[in-house]
């Protein structure tokens, strides 16, 4: 294992509680802060699954950055990797809760957590393989890894202030 990828490892095992804190942290800021518009940009402002999926992408996205910025640049591929990772845990979390509060008929708050931590865990484990294996080398990935993140971070900002009337932003 190459010195950076076992960096990679560490800084993964790292990222996992570091995020899994930081979103915790994260869901009271925006009531703490008073109901601050910018606040909510990245933070939940009501209890959707959608606007709890900001705990997972924001903290994810900051961690990387730090990552990057510290020796991320030095392993190709890593930020398609890592948004590779991060677009798994967000696609695993609504999935995982609409198909259990389907079953059981309702949702229930130490569930909601727990697929929290899990789609975290995920994040960091898809997106740490594919460092591992590199399957990004290519620098499209690349360009694409930070449309993706900009794209992603737009959506999350707009529909904030103009949410679909669907199941996904109500809050349950």
């Amino acid at each position: 294992m190459s010195v950076k990828v076992e960096k990679s490892f560490w800084s993964s095992l790292i990222g996992f509680f570091t995020v899994s804190l930081m979103g915790v942290v994260g869901h009271f800021l925006y009531s703490l802060s008073g109901n601050n518009t910018f606040v909510g940009l990245f933070m939940p402002v009501n209890e959707s699954v959608w606007e709890h999926l900001k705990l997972l992408f924001f903290p994810f996205m900051l961690y990387v950055l730090m990552e990057f910025v510290l020796y991320g640049k030095k392993i190709p591929g890593f930020l398609f990797s890592r948004i590779t990772g991060v677009m798994t845990g967000l696609i695993f979390i609504p999935t995982a809760y609409f198909i259990y509060t389907a079953v059981i008929g309702k949702n229930v708050a130490f569930l909601d957590i727990l697929l929290y931590f899990i789609g975290v865990f995920i994040s960091f484990d898809i997106s740490y393989k594919r460092i591992l294996h590199g399957h990004d080398k290519n620098i499209w990935r690349t360009v694409s890894a930070i449309v993706l993140f900009i794209g992603i971070s737009a959506l999350f900002i707009g529909m904030t202030f103009s949410p679909p009337d669907t199941a996904l932003f109500h809050s349950p």
